[in-house]
Order: structure tokens, then C-alpha cells, then sequence
């Protein structure tokens, strides 16, 4: 009983020292002149909440995703590719590389959330089973907007 408290407060310390701990969002930045802005945001979630992944532009490392954060970056117009990929040395991220290529046009905003629910869990014996679904892709603004009043910048 003992070891099952100590692994559910380390758990929790994890998660909670994982998330993202910049200011709240407020409103979206400014465009600049024959640009695009693509918010990158992730809603807090338990799955995989202490796991930072990697967001790449166009193949280049940009920056790493926590748990309840977002980034803006700002693109030229044209088509750009978007992916996740494993975080850095010891990310225990487990989802498989996901892509969005797709052609931003000037002076819009975009938003492009990657989410990790939940779906199952259970303890059987000494062993912790957790399972659940991953995705990545373009969401209307609309929604977006009620969503990043709940992240923090990264």
C-alpha cells in the first residue's frame, strides 16, 4: 500500500512540474504585413502530461510542447509542414510522429492542436496500464479561441 502512495505522488509531481508556466493567453498577436500566424497549442491532459514533444517547421526543431502550453510562430505564406516527434533525450512522449502539411496563406491566423486523451487505465498487480489517442491537426478558430483561454504560454 505504501509503495502505491509514493508512486502516485511522484506521479503527480511530474505532472504538475511538466506543464507549461509562461503567462495565460489573452488575445491574439498582431499580424505582421504578407504573414501567417499558426498557434500551436496543447490542452492539459493527463496522458502523457509530463512528456514535452518536439514541434518541427519544415524539418527544423522549433520548439518543445508542454503539457497546457502553446507557441505562436509566424510563417511566410506558402505550404509548411508541422510535426510532432519524440521530445528530447528522456521525453517519455509515445506517440508516433504526426504531420500536417499544409499551404497558409497571408495575413491569417491559424491553430493547430495536438491533444492526448485519455481512454483507459487500470493497476493490475505491481504493473500501472495506460492507454489512450493522439492527434494533431487544424482547428477552427472559433473553438481554438475557448480552448487557449485554458494554456499558458510555454
Amino acid at each position: 500500500m505504501f509503495n502505491k502512495i509514493i508512486i502516485l505522488i511522484s506521479i503527480a509531481l511530474l505532472l504538475f512540474g511538466c506543464n507549461a508556466t509562461g503567462p495565460k493567453f489573452t488575445q491574439l498577436e498582431s499580424l505582421d504585413t504578407n504573414k501567417t500566424n499558426v498557434y500551436i497549442y496543447r490542452p492539459w491532459a493527463m496522458l502523457d502530461g509530463a512528456a514535452a514533444p518536439t514541434i518541427q517547421v519544415d524539418g527544423k526543431d522549433r520548439f518543445e510542447l508542454s503539457n497546457g502550453g502553446y507557441e505562436v510562430i509566424t510563417l511566410s505564406p506558402g505550404t509548411h509542414k508541422l510535426t510532432v516527434k519524440k521530445g528530447a533525450f528522456m521525453s517519455n512522449w509515445r506517440a508516433e510522429e504526426m504531420n500536417i502539411e499544409y499551404k497558409f496563406e497571408a495575413n491569417r491566423n491559424y491553430f493547430v492542436r495536438l491533444s492526448a486523451e485519455l481512454q483507459d487505465a487500470g493497476v493490475y498487480g505491481n504493473v500501472i496500464s495506460v492507454s489512450g489517442s493522439y492527434g494533431f491537426g487544424l482547428i477552427k478558430e472559433s473553438f481554438a479561441k475557448n480552448e487557449l483561454k485554458e494554456v499558458n504560454k510555454n
